[in-house]
């Protein structure tokens, strides 16, 4: 016995529907150039039958040649005519072809549709959670980071706390642990900060970059 064939996800299904609306897409586009192209050599040699025609029926006129000649070279060219207008009303049928022929694949999209928002949702469900937990991440850095700074900046307190014992300073207005004012932004000194906009999330979501300010504050 064959191996059992797997089901495919309702995304699976979707990603291969959509390479059918691409291949429907680029099959008509290669048909609509050749209609066109094909116009075009018709018109061209149309043109030139056209003179000819003139010329022979000149001829036939000067009674330099006998009618069948002229009818045969008239005859030609009404032909030609004739499949010029097939090849433009092919290239003008074409569009609405092609709209039927999406529109197979759409109502096979349809069919799948509410079980491809399931699993749409689901995979988006997950990557919220992902996104949340990476924040949370961020904030408990923080004040990791804070505890670390402070090992270093308590002193600056500590020696405040001096000069108030040795009456040098009225009162001690240094903090005793690091902050994260330094760390925000400053719009007046163009100093980039932790704060994250809309915007800077947008750009890194989207486009995954973020501001040449920022990543030169990191080298």
């Amino acid at each position: 016995m064959g191996k059992a064939k797997v089901k495919q996800t309702a995304v699976q299904q979707m990603e291969e529907l959509f390479k059918k609306v691409e291949e429907v897409k680029e099959k008509f586009e290669v048909a609509s150039q050749k209609a066109l192209e094909e116009a075009e050599v018709l018109k061209q040699e149309i043109q030139e039958e056209e003179k000819e025609v003139r010329e022979i029926y000149t001829m036939y006129v000067l009674d330099e040649i006998v009618l069948e000649t002229y009818q045969e070279a008239k005859d030609k060219l009404d032909n030609k005519k004739k499949l010029l207008v097939v090849a433009e009303g092919k290239s003008a049928d074409m569009k609405d072809l092609e709209k039927e022929e999406l529109y197979k694949v759409y109502q096979q999209i349809q069919e799948i549709k509410e079980d491809y928002y399931k699993e749409d949702n689901r995979n988006i469900a997950v990557h919220r959670k992902r996104i949340f937990q990476a924040k949370v991440d961020y904030l408990n850095f923080m004040h990791e980071a804070q505890k670390e700074m402070t090992a270093t900046y308590k002193f600056n307190s500590k020696i405040a706390d001096l000069k108030v014992d040795l009456g040098l300073l009225a009162y001690n207005h240094t903090d005793g642990f690091a902050t994260a004012k330094r760390f925000f932004e400053d719009t007046y000194s163009r100093t980039p900060g932790i704060d994250v906009t809309r915007e800077e999330v947008t750009q890194a979501f989207n486009r995954g970059t973020c501001s040449t300010m920022m990543l030169e504050a990191i080298k």
